[in-house]
């Protein structure tokens, strides 16, 4: 990732549940550096059906319920399932995203892509579905996971997202936003 990813700051975030988990409870600086410039900025957070169903499982180790949150508050939602057919102007198709970025992590983790979980491989695609359903500019990928955030940029590189998917690791996320409030 380089710093260009991180200005102009996407007006949406794509949560990895790594991401959510690294973040920590509310007590934590880290949480309330990236809760405070969220409702500062009005940045959008999103999490796929996915990432919900490895918060559910990994419930007893997580210090906040982003599950919960998603359905009682307004500033974190969940997105539907990413649609395969989706494209924006000649970007590919979300399928074939995820095809890639999935062979890609499996490639990276040395795991057979049968036996490696498609949450990572999905989070672009919905980043497509959201650029074409939705009044963005740019979404921004937040991972914890450099084999998944590596792999997901290298399948953007040189096509219509790059630039306008942004594939950002927690750290240098919250030393942005400790800078800017």
């Amino acid at each position: 990732m380089s710093a260009g990813d991180l200005t102009p700051f996407p007006s949406a975030l794509l949560l990895d549940t790594s991401f959510l988990r690294t973040l920590g409870g509310t007590h934590t600086a880290k949480y309330q550096t990236f809760i405070e410039y969220v409702m500062q900025e009005g940045v959008h957070l999103f999490f796929t059906p996915r990432v919900k169903s490895e918060l559910t499982e990994q419930q007893a180790y997580m210090s906040i319920d982003w599950v919960d949150k998603a359905r009682t508050t307004d500033w974190i939602e969940e997105t539907g399932e990413f649609q395969p057919g989706v494209r924006v102007h000649d970007g590919p198709r979300a399928g074939e995203i995820f095809d890639s970025a999935h062979r890609k992590i499996a490639e990276r983790e040395q795991v057979g892509p049968d036996k490696l979980r498609k949450t990572d491989a999905s989070l672009p695609a919905t980043a497509v579905m959201l650029l074409a359903s939705r009044d963005f500019d740019r979404i921004g990928i937040a991972i914890d996971d450099n084999h998944a955030q590596e792999s997901i940029s290298s399948v953007l590189r040189n096509t219509y997202y790059e630039g306008r998917i942004a594939v950002l690791n927690i750290w240098d996320v919250l030393s942005y936003m400790e800078t800017q409030i």
